[in-house]
């Protein structure tokens, strides 16, 4: 059995080894893909989870709310494991795009780290093509 610091410390591992340059928070890693900002969080309470985060792809304020849970319902019902969602912060709410998935005792990164991130890039051309029209 393995536990969460373990799994979040291969994965900041493999992300060294593939030259993305995490940096490691209190909250999970940071770090960029094809100039994009993503979160992996340290889900310390189920070792089992991982979500992957793409975070602030658009601001949402009153005038544009609705058309934006619309655009997010969407890539939610049309893109497998992503969720499309607005994060209302204290200052500002935003879009933010999500792959979440269970972990088996021996997960292979290699494999998951980069269908996650492919994945969140499309349903990022998906919430584009939503919102859009």
């Amino acid at each position: 059995m393995f536990t969460a610091m373990a799994i979040i410390d291969q994965i900041l591992e493999y992300l060294k080894k593939e030259g993305l340059q995490p940096v490691k928070e209190d909250f999970g890693i940071i770090f960029k893909y094809q100039m994009i900002t993503f979160i992996i969080l340290d889900s310390e309470d189920d070792e089992y989870f991982l979500r992957i985060i793409m975070p602030g792809i658009m601001d949402v304020d009153a005038n544009n709310r609705m058309d934006v849970l619309d655009a997010c319902n969407k890539v939610t019902a049309g893109v497998k494991i992503a969720k499309a969602y607005i994060n209302d912060g204290e200052d500002e709410s935003e879009v933010w795009l999500s792959v979440e998935q269970l972990l088996d005792q021996d997960p292979r990164f290699e494999d998951i780290i980069p269908r996650s991130l492919n994945t969140l890039l499309a349903a990022h051309t998906e919430y584009i093509k939503a919102i859009s029209g």
